[in-house]
Formats: C-alpha cells, structure tokens, sequence
C-alpha cells in the first residue's frame, strides 16, 4: 500500500515536469508566438454636421487624401432628435468605438494612417476625441467650421474663435474655446472669414451676435475637399498640434 501511495503522490508533479518540458527547449522556455499586427491601408472616419451636412463631398472617396477609405461615423443629428449635448457624447461614443475597432478588432497597427474629420456638429465631435485620444498613433485632423474654434494662431488678426467656446456656460464639446496646446494629435481646422462670399461663419468666427448671420450664409459653404485642404495648408505635425486657418 505504502508504494501505491508514493506512485499517486508523484504523479501530479510528473504531470507538471512533463508539461514543462513541452514548452522549453534546451532549458529555455519558449513563448507564445506574438500577434503580429496588421499593415492597414488609410482610412478616414467622417463626422457630417447637423442634418448631415458636408456628407455628400466628405464622403467621395476622390477627395479624401492619400487614398483613405472614408467611413461615417453614425450619431444622431437629424431634426427630430437634435439634442446637441447627448448628440455630442454619442458621437465621441461611436468615433472611439470605430477607433477601438481598427486598432483592436481589425489589429491594424498603430502606424496606420486615421483622419478624423468633422464639420460643425460633427467638429465638436472629432474635436473633443482628437483633444483626449491617447498618444502614440498615426492621426490627423482636419475640423471645418469648429464651435470652439481658438481664436489665437490664426492667419487673421483679431480672430474672434467660435461660439460655442464663448458661451456662459458649457456647450456641446466642452467649456470655453479649445486651449492653443489641446490637442493630442495634429489638427488643421478651417472657417469661412470675413473676405468669404457670404461673410464670416457665425459658428467658427463670431465677432458679435449680428454674425450669426453667417450661419446661413457662410456656414453650409466649404469646399469639403479635405485632400486638397490638406495640400494647400499641409499636414502635421504643426506647433502645438494646430493649423488654425481662416479662408479665404
């Protein structure tokens, strides 16, 4: 009995010896094959403002830059469920799950080239995820016609910023206009000036209540041609991440 009892007692740690021995070689262990990261073409995730607007041209693949795919960024921004705040945090909701998705789901790697793109409600959107995305990836962005647009490091002087960064209280996206150093990756944004066709957009560059005019009459009016934006003022990296531009 005595021997049964050793043979039972040795065989769990045989067991354990034996599966050692399945995984070292000449005494060193070998690890686990590494998940290689996938080489991914660009992309271009696009956020349309209120009513989709901008959709139709941010969306040709033929004015995207380098080739990206673009890809919307469902949030709710239609008439009957306009609620700019909740619109906003489902947006950043939707734009980080996409985010997550390519880095984490599709395994492309973090050298893989991302525009975010966004115009008006949508800016606020790509605005805040671009001021809080964590470092360390291929990112670029371009903001046309941004509420919180700064009003410093612009080619205009006397740059008013946007609205939504002088309301009294927090607005969609945020309080106040969007600091010179906030953010994270390099952000070219674009608003209609004085000089436009139709005036100053009233969200990008208000100098005083009467500018809001320019929401119907320079707001909807860019060209939304973001490769060719990004020729004519280039991409990052910018000082503080930003390329603040006024045009014309």
């Amino acid at each position: 009995m005595r021997e049964v009892d050793l043979k039972r007692r040795w065989r769990p740690l045989v067991a354990v010896l034996l599966l050692c021995s399945m995984f070292t070689t000449g005494g060193t262990a070998v690890a686990a094959p590494a998940k290689t990261a996938n080489a991914c073409g660009p992309v271009m995730f696009v956020l349309p403002g209120y009513q989709d607007g901008g959709a139709f041209n941010l969306l040709k693949p033929e004015l995207a830059p380098n080739g990206a795919n673009p890809v919307r960024i469902p949030f709710p921004n239609a008439q009957q469920d306009i609620n700019l705040y909740a619109d906003v945090d489902a947006g950043v909701a939707n734009l980080r799950t996409a985010l997550y998705n390519l880095y984490v789901t599709s395994n492309c790697d973090l050298n893989t080239k991302v525009y975010i793109v966004g115009f008006s409600l949508g800016a606020l959107v790509a605005g805040t995820v671009l001021e809080t995305e964590p470092p360390g990836r291929n990112i670029q962005g371009v903001l046309f016609s941004d509420g919180r647009r700064q009003s410093g490091e612009s080619n205009w002087p006397g740059d008013p910023g946007g609205l939504i960064g002088k309301l009294p209280v927090p607005g969609p996206g945020g309080a106040g206009l969007r600091p010179l150093d906030g953010f994270k990756y390099p952000t070219l944004t674009v608003c209609n000036g004085p000089r436009s066709a139709g005036g100053a957009d009233g969200i990008c560059f208000l100098g005083s209540v009467a500018d809001l005019n320019g929401y119907f009459t320079s707001h909807p009016f860019y060209t939304f041609d973001v490769g060719a934006e990004l020729r004519a003022h280039g991409e990052g990296p910018y000082p503080n991440n930003l390329r603040n531009r006024v045009i014309p």
